[in-house]
């Protein structure tokens, strides 16, 4: 049986797996890249990158093509708030700028970037059927014959289906959040032009953005419980969709221009072990409100490659990504439940952007992942959750609903574990607990 020995074997060439194979070759080393399904093209996945993202690209040396993107994009987002008030602007900080465009793009960008260089052997139609300790047993559907890989170090980033989570015997239970329907509309123009939408007031938040020339993504959250129907995305949705995009919407529908996935959520517990990393969707992931995924990916393969150890990774990306989980986690939550508590805490919100534009650029620093320090996302959480607690109080001694106070104060003080429970789960490997994140703290 034929035998590989390269320096580095990565499981996975989606865009995750690419960059972490050329982090790797930009150091010197030799690297195998295998994927299993190269002609599996995902018709919803990540279309967003954050400025981080693109920062890590072009360290790399890659770039997405002008002929890929020319329209504007990545300016930033903007808020339309339940309560039908005033459109909510929040930009990058400094000029920095994202960049949204169809999954397929990015990933056959960075395969042919990672075929370019000499230090990766690309090999497509190879399946990982088994690890055992650093030798991974191959299945070529394309030389017909399986074949061996051994190496000092293997990565998987081999998405939420990792085998190599599972070769490491890590149990792997996401908890179901909710649907998301992605709508595609064409030949329309947005409000707000090359900035993501985040519209609110509807059964269950909705995101669009721009992918192409002519054709922009609507992701639709829908409750686990609202049955997967056509009709009910117009029903639950409409009255939220900005008036230009509503001919486009009802269009997308009668074609049906839709195709569904599961959000979940699983922590980003474990890592891996030293020889074998995790990096990606493989370690874990959450809500895709913030649009996230690949950005975050993208950086556990950065770190990866500067890190001295595994311990030293791992303790990097646990402490690194505690705050992208927590805001996509917390931000979902405050937008989608209609409880006074979270009322309260999303009016506060609304006012803190509003008022304070440094509120604006700490959001959008901490959501891009240039900042993760759990100081500046408690200091928001905690200021925003004084500004919605002072609110409820005075109306209901106000009104003299004693009663209701000591509800919603119940109700308050549950928000406060949901950082707690997560920490739990990261740093001491503990279950998360009884917090359901599709019904609320």
């Amino acid at each position: 049986m034929k035998i590989v020995s390269p320096d580095v074997a990565v499981i996975g060439a989606g865009p995750v797996g690419c960059v972490t194979a050329l982090a790797f070759a930009r150091r010197g080393a030799k690297v195998t890249l295998l994927e299993a399904q190269p002609n599996n093209k995902k018709r919803l996945a990540g279309e967003w990158l954050h400025p981080s993202a693109l920062e890590v690209l072009e360290r790399l040396g890659v770039s997405l093509s002008p002929d890929t993107v020319n329209y504007d994009t990545g300016l930033g987002f903007v808020v339309f708030p339940d309560d039908g008030s005033k459109p909510i602007r929040l930009e990058y900080p400094s000029g920095a700028k994202g960049l949204s465009c169809e999954h397929n793009s990015i990933v056959s960008t960075l395969r042919e970037a990672a075929s370019d260089r000499k230090e990766i052997d690309f090999i497509s139609h190879a399946r990982v059927t088994r690890i055992q300790g650093q030798q991974l047993s191959v299945e070529s559907f394309q030389q017909g014959d399986p074949f061996t890989v051994v190496a000092d170090r293997i990565v998987g980033a081999d998405g939420r289906a990792s085998i190599a989570r599972k070769a490491m015997g890590i149990s792997h239970n996401p908890q179901p959040i909710s649907y998301m329907a992605g709508v595609l509309l064409e030949n329309v123009k947005l409000p707000f032009e090359g900035f993501g939408h985040v519209l609110l007031g509807g059964v269950g938040p909705a995101l669009i953005y721009r992918i192409g020339e002519n054709k922009v993504r609507m992701c639709l959250d829908v409750p686990l419980n609202v049955p997967k129907k056509l009709a009910n995305l117009w029903d639950a949705y409409r009255s939220i969709i900005p008036s230009e995009l509503l001919e486009a919407f009802r269009q997308a529908l009668a074609e049906n221009r839709v195709v569904w996935v599961a959000n979940q959520h699983s922590s980003r517990t474990y890592y891996g072990r030293p020889g074998l990393s995790l990096v990606g969707d493989a370690t874990g992931y959450f809500h895709p409100m913030t649009a996230t995924g690949m950005t975050v990916g993208f950086m556990d393969a950065e770190r990866l490659v500067e890190s001295h150890s595994f311990k030293d990774y791992q303790n990097q990306r646990n402490f690194g990504t505690y705050v992208p989980e927590m805001l996509a986690t917390t931000l979902y939550q405050v937008f989608c439940r209609d409880d006074e508590s979270a009322v309260a805490i999303r009016r506060a919100i609304y006012q803190m952007w509003r008022e304070d534009p440094t509120e604006c650029f700490r959001t959008m620093h901490l959501l891009s992942g240039a900042q993760t320090n759990i100081f500046h996302f408690t200091g928001s959480f905690i200021k925003g959750l004084a500004i919605a607690v002072k609110s409820v109080f005075e109306n209901n001694i106000a009104t003299g609903q004693w009663r209701n106070l000591l509800r919603v104060s119940l109700a308050f003080a549950q928000w406060l574990r949901l950082p707690m429970t997560i920490a739990v789960s990261r740093f001491w490997k503990n279950p998360r607990g009884s917090m359901s994140l599709k019904e609320g703290v």
